[in-house]
């Protein structure tokens, strides 16, 4: 399977189906639209949470963070 994209066409946040090509070949991560990425990367941290994969894309950024128990979440904050 390649890339899907799915389009919002509201407020909410894009998301996308995607084979990784390696471990792990299946998983779910939810996204938390925010208003400062870096801002909430940081108080995860501060809580015990590391920052997994940053990324500006051309409609945004958003990144993952795993948080103390390792549970995957992405956040997103659309580019006005």
């Amino acid at each position: 399977m390649g890339l899907a994209v799915i389009i919002n066409p509201g407020e909410g946040v894009n998301g996308h189906i995607n084979a990784l090509g390696h471990e792990p070949h299946r998983y779910t991560i939810f996204y938390v639209p925010v208003d400062n990425v870096p801002t909430y990367l940081d108080q995860a941290a501060a809580l015990g949470g590391k920052t997994l994969a940053p990324v500006d894309i051309s409609y945004g950024t958003f990144a993952w963070m795993q948080d103390p128990e390792g549970n995957t979440i992405g956040l997103f904050k659309r580019s006005m």
